[in-house]
């Protein structure tokens, strides 16, 4: 029974689950600990799915108490324990693709950056490059170490000192908190389920939240007002796929954002990462108690 419950559970945590999360704009004010939230979800969701398959394995290591099963039990637990093993075979390939794939593309253009753009000036951060190129640009390729922080020319022409200065602090703050790897890592979790039984929208609420941590950075240093202007001024700008770029993801939601009072609170914080620990504890509960109880 417990490994039907496991199975549901992560079944929920990946799909319809989702939907009923997304409406919660409050997680807005607290982005870090959404983030945590959404990534709990998903290892929540993976123990769940694991915990399922490693429950049904037993009975079958052991023939005496399959023989006590009825067939629908054995089809049940047999759908279980192939779905279980799809997930976890899933999550190893994404795990791996995800860090060769998006790590060399990061490299190739990172060395292209740096033969084509020109380096900032002196007062500007070292990894700083910008592009002879009209098109409003502005995105960074974190990395371990070498990143950049891209611009165009029409990035500088079009921005006011403030508004430039924000962009820069909003790109530095994704290589300060490599919010490339955290990102990296959540997409290789969403990926290991399959499409028909997962919400795409885990993996926007991320990318979204993490463009508002950086955001909150650069407010901290220039004031919200240049920022939301810079949002506005650059809106379509291009950004290579594997990139984190202060415009596109969720612009207009991120200038409400920042036209109002968002200021954090420690309390919604708290409750967030309880509810965060909370979701990740059950089904280690549940797998625990089946295990050791007779």
């Amino acid at each position: 029974m417990a490994a039907i419950v496991l199975a549901v559970l992560g079944l929920v945590l990946a799909g319809p689950g989702p939907l009923w999360v997304d409406r919660w704009h409050f997680l807005h004010r607290v982005p870090r600990a959404a983030v945590v939230l959404w990534q709990a979800g998903a290892v929540a969701a993976l123990v769940s799915v694991v915990g399922a398959g490693l429950l049904v394995a037993v009975p079958v290591l052991r023939w005496e108490e399959m023989a006590t099963l009825s067939g629908g039990e054995v089809g049940l637990y047999a759908m279980v324990l192939v779905f279980t093993a799809v997930v976890v075979v899933r999550l190893v390939w994404s795990l791996v693709a995800v860090a060769r794939g998006t790590g060399s593309r990061r490299r190739r253009h990172r060395a292209a950056v740096d033969l084509l753009a020109r380096p900032g000036d002196p007062l500007t951060p070292p990894g700083l490059r910008v592009l002879a190129e009209q098109l409003p640009v502005a995105y960074c390729l974190p990395a371990l170490r070498g990143s950049r922080v891209v611009l165009s020319e029409g990035t500088l022409s079009r921005l006011r000192p403030d508004e430039l200065r924000a962009v820069v602090e909003h790109e530095s703050a994704h290589v300060r908190a490599r919010h490339d790897v955290v990102l990296d890592t959540f997409t290789a979790l969403h990926r290991a389920f399959p499409i028909a039984v997962r919400s795409e929208l885990p993996a926007v609420q991320c990318r979204l939240l993490v463009e508002m941590l950086a955001d909150d950075a650069a407010c901290r240093v220039t004031g919200p007002v240049p920022l939301a202007r810079a949002l506005v001024s650059l809106a379509g700008a291009p950004k290579p796929a594997w990139a984190l770029g202060v415009a596109g993801t969720g612009a207009l939601v991120r200038v409400a954002r920042l036209a109002q009072d968002s200021r954090p609170s420690r309390a919604l914080a708290a409750a967030v990462y309880l509810l965060a620990g909370g979701l990740v504890l059950f089904p280690v509960l549940v797998l625990t108690a089946d295990l050791l109880v007779p």
